[in-house]
């Protein structure tokens, strides 16, 4: 069985099929240990993790303790909610790098093997086998495989057609910086601002996060202008200027992409897409982590007590697609509770009752 990606969705898949007995093979991309959105995690994040037998191993990381959520959506005002109130308890503040090199290890604990490869990973099928190798090596042996979980998040991978249907043009700027002594508590903090919405957050060693999504269409062209309008939007909120007001001024921007879109062909012969690789969701849904670990958990045990790989792979579509049509009719209700707050481009989007899609 080979694994491609070593994120959340592809190390929860391949620790539970090693487990019950198969032989795996994990691909993870060379990796530049940057800021990585996904940093906090709800409490459900356990559900899976002590379906994976590494709920106590992820206790002993030390990540923050996420004590609740400060939030101004729908009124002017501001509402708490306290994290002790969840079944699950606490939720949590990591450090993203180090959780995925954490869970990359304890799938090599687990008995997986992990092929570390650069970017031009082919994949080739020939009768009921897969044959996967690093193009950019120049011996690059080849791994055969009779099935291919491909979790490679939004990127394209190397099997099946990419094309995927979005809902949005959602993207995040995110600025990460050191907090003062006397910093706030370990809430999340979220915000509707006038163009789009914000959250903020403590993470571990002293850092914190800060970001704003809105559409990239919106934004300006330039990141010079990125930067600048960033700081001018950041300036007339409330909650989350307040939480960065101790923050450096001159701290870096980054961009990732946060729209939602399902990929339109999930599954084929001997391969299914998992995770982000099927379906992406707005951060604002706090799926993220858990959903990606809940995933590859759910495919592992498909495959181990299914009838056959074929049925188990059309399950996880149907629940793929089940899942994500879930999400967007709660996302439309979420986006229309703040949209009579402002009369921006970007609400009256949202406070439609139509939703637009395209092909990405």
């Amino acid at each position: 069985m080979a694994v491609v990606g070593a994120g959340p969705a592809g190390c929860a898949a391949a620790i539970g099929l090693a487990r019950a007995g198969f032989d795996v093979v994990l691909f993870d991309r060379a990796r530049t240990y940057g800021s990585k959105p996904g940093e906090i995690i709800e409490s459900r994040v356990r559900v899976p993790l002590a379906e994976l037998g590494i709920d106590v191993a992820f206790d002993a990381l030390n990540s923050l303790a996420l004590a609740g959520n400060v939030s101004s959506w729908d009124e002017e005002g501001f509402v708490e909610s306290d994290g002790m109130v969840s079944p699950y308890g606490l939720g949590a503040l990591i450090d993203r790098p180090r959780f995925e090199a954490w869970l990359i290890s304890e799938a090599e604990r687990a008995g997986v093997a992990v092929t570390r490869l650069g970017r031009q990973l082919h994949a080739e099928r020939s009768g009921n086998r897969w044959c996967l190798a690093d193009r950019g090596e120049r011996e690059s042996r080849c791994v055969v495989a009779p099935l291919v979980l491909q979790a490679t998040g939004r990127a394209k991978g190397p099997i099946g057609p990419y094309e995927r249907t979005a809902t949005d043009r959602l993207v995040a700027l995110l600025m990460y910086g050191p907090m003062s002594i006397g910093s706030p508590e370990q809430n999340l903090v979220i915000e509707a601002g006038q163009n789009g919405w914000w959250y903020a957050a403590p993470l571990p060693h002293g850092q914190a996060v800060v970001a704003f999504l809105t559409d990239a269409d919106l934004l300006p062209r330039t990141w010079a202008a990125k930067k600048e309008y960033f700081r001018a939007q950041l300036a007339i909120t409330r909650l989350v200027s307040a939480f960065s007001k101790t923050l450096p001024t001159d701290l870096p921007l980054v961009g990732h992409p946060a729209n939602s879109g399902l990929r339109q062909v999930i599954r084929g012969e001997g391969w299914v897409c998992i995770g982000e690789a099927a379906a992406s969701y707005d951060p604002l849904s706090g799926r993220g982590v858990p959903l990606a670990l809940a995933k590859g958990t759910a495919i592992a045990r498909l495959i181990v007590n299914g009838e056959s790989v074929s049925r188990a792979f059309e399950a996880y579509e149907q629940a793929e697609r089940a899942t994500f049509e879930d999400y967007l009719a709660q996302q439309r209700l979420t986006y229309r509770r703040a949209a009579p707050r402002f009369s921006s481009a970007f609400w009256t989007r949202r406070g439609s009752r139509s939703a637009n899609a395209w092909t990405s």
